[in-house]
């Protein structure tokens, strides 16, 4: 047992020197500074379910990587990113929908909170003013919060769009990273939670929304113009399972591509515009 709790630390300290990404300088970005709001229109929709819905299977996690005592008090979970169907109206919550082609001079000015990635009660939550999510959406250039709830261990990994590692020792401490690139962060745990998954949307500007309880969403103040209105889910899908080569213990899980849908929509000055996404079991 010894040998194993000096491993766990040796594999600890590893995951707290990894090399992170350079962070460049973001330069300004020219965002909202022809923003026109008599030239804008909205849009507006669903995002909703058809047919039977994938349910995820409870499990209980006792062994992981970094943490030896974990039979103690096992983790009770599910895995993430299954659909979230209203059972009467068959929406879908926490869908996100999108513009693509957006000129950032005519957006309007960012409009989201602030974002924290927190770890508690063995789960990773995206916090966004009033919402908690396992998705959020940062301005380009921003600061993210990273904080451990937990008095257990925890370290968040950020690939794709950020290349980070941030080692959370110390329960309550922020660590913080900025986002200089643009595009989709994928979050992982690096210290054996390998079921925690979320996503961090880093952009110039603000048109950008998770569907609410029933799958409705809005997007207002849009400029005037032609777009991709793109409605974008997690992949509920494992593709692959990871494992400590001495230990034989699951170390981590790759998750297959997110799914998307586009559309061609117009927005027209004082204007709504709508539109309808259905999404099936055999699209993922």
């Amino acid at each position: 047992m010894h040998g194993r709790i000096l491993a766990v630390a040796l594999m600890a300290l590893i995951g707290c020197t990894e090399v992170n990404e350079p962070t460049p300088n973001a330069p300004p970005q020219p965002v909202a500074s022809a923003f026109d709001a008599s030239n804008t229109g909205t849009i507006q929709g669903r995002v909703v379910w058809d047919g039977d819905v994938p349910v995820a299977e409870p499990m209980v996690v006792s062994t992981i990587a970094f943490n030896p005592l974990l039979f103690k008090k096992p983790v009770h979970c599910t895995l993430p990113h299954y659909p979230r169907v209203n059972s009467e109206t068959h929406g879908v919550s926490d869908a996100v929908v999108f513009l693509r082609g957006v000129d950032p001079k005519v957006a309007k000015p960012w409009d989201h909170a602030e974002v924290s990635v927190e770890f508690q009660d063995r789960a990773m939550r995206i916090h966004q003013g009033k919402d908690v999510s396992s998705v959020g959406f940062a301005k380009l250039g921003s600061t993210i919060d990273i904080v451990n709830r937990d008095a257990e261990y925890h370290l968040l990994r950020g690939r794709g769009a950020a290349f980070f590692t941030a080692p959370l020792q110390k329960p309550n401490e922020v660590s913080k990273r900025t986002l200089a690139k643009p595009g989709i962060v994928d979050l992982t745990s690096g210290a054996g939670y390998y079921w925690l998954h979320g996503h961090l949307f880093v952009a110039e500007h603000p048109y950008f929304v998770r569907t609410d309880a029933a799958g409705n969403f809005h997007l207002d103040q849009v400029p005037a113009g032609t777009y991709e209105l793109v409605c974008w889910m997690p992949n509920y899908t494992v593709t692959r399972r990871e494992r400590d080569p001495e230990t034989s213990v699951l170390v981590r899980l790759i998750w297959a591509e997110a799914k998307e849908q586009v559309q061609t929509i117009q927005v027209r000055p004082g204007q709504a515009a709508d539109a309808t996404y259905r999404w099936r079991a055999d699209q993922f």
